[in-house]
């Protein structure tokens, strides 16, 4: 289109963007950055998802893909017993079989590594995204102190560090040896005299979660985003290898590109369009617990497999557990006292009179661990932004950057490569 003195004008690309957490809005950020208009629609209220309850933190060492060499044995042995770290709700699903099915192939050596090699590329630059959102006055509390992680056996923190090791090739700082218990407790007074040995990444980070949902939303509003609340997408109208509109409740909503980024929602939502998006719902708990001495860095309770926060106001949220039971947010009460039960060990003196705000929500999981980010198989306007698991926070920047690129210039980075929804054609 050309204006009266001749100059070309190039049409805005108006994308819809369904889900509100941090990966949507993320998203919805970088693509702005890149010209588009944006349009946010998300099913309840911004940041009440998996966005809400977790950990809030950036731990670009701590993302290796789930399945891996080990786990089988570990689910087995465990599988059944309340206080296990993961459950798997008995229930009449072919499709959660098959998941499990592919799941079980992708605990190998050689997926595993190549699993983390990739997450290892496309963390490079997740530090100074944050950074750039904080320069590009995106309000959200963040600190830096690191994460540290605390085992009530030397043996156990031993084991655990070695597993880091291949990150160091990919440029991490990983530490060389583990801190004795006395140490340990002189740089992190709130631990029990139970904890053996530990270890400090030092360059990890965590945020207050619901403020860098709502600091997204904020910024990319004052840009004139279109960010609505409470609505749910019901059907697409689709022609040909395009959709041209969304369907709210009889309302029609049209864009020129979509993306599906309703964490594990994006799996039924994807079903209106005929996509097949293998994820299923793993339901994580957290709850707020008082505490005398809150600690002064975010936890990782090595033997339990709980993390632990502090926020402002010493805050403490504990967060844990991982429970393959479909898109539903029942609280069992006897998760939330397991959980309670292994912090205890680490951080003594809580009781149940302690725990409040307790919480659930479901986070998307791919049966090979990897996000699930870039362009439908199906459609030429379609994309996917799912799959993240506990890293949606992490992630959050890294992908939506990567992914604004593909969609306003229809060639994407390389290390968008391994995620590519394309990959699940031949598994």
């Amino acid at each position: 289109m050309k204006t009266k003195n001749g100059t070309v004008m190039v049409k805005r690309q108006r994308v819809v963007i369904v889900g509100g957490g941090a990966i949507g809005l993320a998203a919805g950020y970088f693509l702005q950055k890149e010209g588009a208009e944006v349009v946010v629609l998300e099913r309840g209220r911004i940041g009440d998802g998996a966005s809400y309850g977790n950990a809030g933190w950036i731990t670009p060492m701590l993302s290796a893909p789930l399945p891996a060499p080990g786990v089988r044995r570990q689910v087995v042995r465990t599988l059944g017993r309340s206080s296990s770290p993961v459950s798997i709700a008995p229930r009449l699903d072919p499709g959660l079989a098959m998941w499990l099915w592919r799941f079980w192939r992708h605990c190998s050596p050689r997926a595993h590594a190549e699993g983390l090699r990739a997450m290892g590329v496309l963390n490079r630059r997740t530090m100074s995204l944050f950074d750039e959102l904080r320069r590009d006055q995106v309000e959200f509390s963040m600190w830096q102190k690191g994460l540290l992680f605390a085992f009530l056996t030397a043996g156990g923190a031993r084991a655990a560090l070695s597993e880091l090791a291949a990150l160091a090739d990919l440029g991490y700082l990983v530490p060389q040896s583990v801190m004795g218990s006395e140490e340990l407790r002189h740089l992190e007074p709130s631990l029990s005299p139970q904890v053996a040995a530990g270890y400090l990444l030092s360059e990890e980070r965590h945020v207050e979660p619901q403020t860098l949902v709502q600091g997204l939303a904020d910024r990319i509003s004052r840009d004139r985003a279109i960010v609505r609340e409470r609505v749910d997408v019901t059907d697409f109208e689709v022609r040909g290898r395009r959709v041209v509109a969304a369907r709210a409740h009889g309302e029609r909503i049209e864009a020129d590109q979509f993306l599906l980024a309703a964490g594990a929602w994006t799996r039924p939502l994807g079903r209106k369009l005929g996509l097949r998006v293998p994820i299923q719902g793993a339901k994580g708990y957290s709850f707020g617990l008082r505490t005398e001495q809150p600690p002064l860095h975010p936890l990782y309770l090595g033997d339990s497999k709980v993390g632990v926060s502090s926020f402002s106001d010493g805050r403490v949220r504990v967060v844990g557990a991982m429970e393959l039971s479909g898109l539903n947010t029942d609280i069992e009460e006897q998760r939330v006292t397991s959980l309670l039960e292994k912090v205890r060990k680490f951080i003594p003196g809580a009781g149940m009179e302690d725990v409040y705000d307790v919480w659930t929500g479901i986070r998307p999981l791919s049966h090979d661990g990897l996000p699930i980010v870039g362009a439908s198989n199906e459609y030429d306007n379609v994309f996917l932004s799912t799959g993240h698991a506990m890293l949606g926070i992490t992630l959050a920047p890294a992908t939506g950057e990567a992914l604004a690129e593909l969609m306003t210039t229809g060639s994407g980075p390389e290390l968008l490569r391994p995620f590519s929804p394309a990959r699940f054609r031949t598994s």
